[in-house]
């Protein structure tokens, strides 16, 4: 009877040994392209945020390739004038040697100055996006953000565009992404919201058109509450309340103030009633 084999003796034949994982183990996209084993190509599907670009990727080598599409990977447009795309969904990608594979990714704009890629909108391989751009992409992808959110906290980073943009704090899951874009811009957790003035050929103009700010006043006893918007000098440059009577209870006083035009500063709604002394201010920066 033959003795076995010592297990120290197989190892080393084991790890020899071809394997199809072996072949195909995992190498970062950029190693790929910088190597020339690959080509990246994409293709927009007509918008500008969401499940939004076709990308393809070509095996130029012999031997089957794993990889993926990471998150923060920024697609360039060939048009200068299209915005470019973040990817906020990493897409595990395998393809055989000379071959191609096609995935749809979640990506949004990251060029708030440019116009929205449409339907056939041709892109190149891209790169790595700054780091900024991509802890937002990460900090997307870690949550089920809704795409208005998404897009707004990237154009934060992107093109300092207000925190408002991405709405008030209000409880729900986008204020974890809202505490960050927080901390990668430098800007307060929003406190109210800001639309946007539209423009065209722009996705977003960046330009404040209105402001929303809401506040839950409690009143035990009926009253008359006023409500108005100062500059920083204290002018009064719009009532929004004038003498409203309040029946007792909590009621949610919501303000939209439309600022289209106004010069950069901070402003404040100024909020008081007749039962109690004092003002209630409600800072914002446009």
């Amino acid at each position: 009877m033959r003795s076995p084999v010592p297990l120290m003796l197989l190892v080393p034949l084991w790890m020899h040994m071809p394997s199809e994982a072996a072949s195909s183990s995992f190498t970062p996209l950029v190693q790929l392209l910088e190597e020339g084993r690959v080509t990246l190509s994409a293709e927009g599907l007509g918008d500008h945020g969401g499940e939004c670009v076709k990308v393809t990727l070509q095996n130029r080598s012999g031997g089957r390739l794993t990889t993926s599409i990471p998150v923060g990977w920024r697609l360039v447009s060939v048009t200068p004038e299209v915005q470019d795309l973040l990817v906020v969904r990493e897409e595990l990608l395998a393809v055989a040697g000379g071959a191609s594979v096609s995935v749809v990714c979640r990506a949004f704009c990251c060029e708030a100055s440019g116009t929205g890629p449409t339907a056939g909108e041709r892109y190149k391989g891209g790169h790595q996006a700054s780091e900024a751009l991509t802890r937002v992409a990460q900090a997307i992808a870690s949550g089920d953000h809704p795409d208005d959110a998404a897009q707004h906290a990237i154009w934060v980073l992107s093109d300092g565009h207000s925190i408002a943009g991405m709405g008030a704090m209000d409880s729900s899951r986008v204020d974890s992404l809202r505490l960050v874009v927080s901390r990668l811009s430098g800007q307060q957790p929003p406190r109210y919201s800001m639309r946007f003035a539209e423009e065209p050929g722009r996705v977003c103009s960046g330009r404040p058109e209105a402001i929303s700010r809401a506040l839950v006043y409690d009143v035990p006893a009926g009253t008359v509450f006023h409500a108005v918007v100062v500059d920083r000098q204290g002018r009064v440059l719009q009532v929004l309340e004038d003498h409203a009577w309040l029946e007792p209870g909590r009621h949610r006083m919501a303000f939209d103030v439309v600022v289209l035009g106004w010069p950069p500063g901070t402003y404040a709604i100024h909020a008081w009633s007749t039962d109690r002394a004092g003002v209630h201010r409600l800072p914002f920066t446009i």
